[in-house]
């Protein structure tokens, strides 16, 4: 799983962001979106993002989440170095 996220300071190139980072997730808000996808997908999406972006204004991140747990049905959590908690 990956987690997409991004701050884009034009609306059009938002718009185009946002129909390709939602073709590909299942959960999320807004701007920050949970995507199941390999690492060759992940790798195509951010070729696909750097052709839209601005990058000296907008922001786009990709990043891998080993594991991730629901925290409604979590009985213990555990932290290595490295994880990332959102």
């Amino acid at each position: 799983m990956y987690l997409i996220a991004y701050d884009i300071v034009d609306n059009k190139r938002r718009r185009k962001i946002q129909k390709l980072v939602y073709s590909y997730a299942f959960g999320g808000q807004k701007s920050a979106l949970e995507c199941l996808i390999n690492k060759k997908e992940a790798i195509e999406i951010a070729k696909k993002l750097s052709k839209i972006i601005d990058l000296e204004k907008d922001r786009c991140h990709i990043i891998k989440v080993e594991k991730f747990i629901y925290l409604r049905s979590a009985k213990e959590i555990t932290f290595k170095n490295g994880d990332i908690i959102l």
